[in-house]
């Protein structure tokens, strides 16, 4: 019995003592030496904004065509319905364009 209680008094002993922790000062050098090189990472492309730029420069080069055959504001003409058609699809990529979160 006294054998037992020997035992685990040492192993209550052997439990409770902490470890002593030894770091060597150039630790952290060495680890750092031995990451490799860090690759940088390349921006991401947005094709949706890409998309809405040409569609904008495709708007105004349309209204560019469109604008010597509206010669007169009337709703009578199909010109001048047209150019009003991409006059408010322009205004609508240019604020979904100035709206969007720039990720970059």
């Amino acid at each position: 019995m006294n054998n037992a209680k020997e035992l685990e008094a040492a192993i209550t002993r052997a439990l409770d003592r902490k470890p002593e922790v030894a770091v060597p000062v150039d630790f952290a050098a060495r680890v750092r030496s031995a990451l490799p090189a860090q690759v940088k990472a390349k921006a991401r492309r947005s094709v949706g904004r890409e998309a809405a730029m040409v569609a904008a420069a495709g708007l105004v080069l349309a209204l560019c065509v469109l604008a010597p055959h509206a010669r007169r504001p009337s709703f009578e003409s199909v010109a001048f319905d047209l150019e009003m058609v991409l006059v408010v699809e322009l205004m609508g990529v240019a604020m979904w364009l100035g709206t969007r979160r720039s990720d970059s």
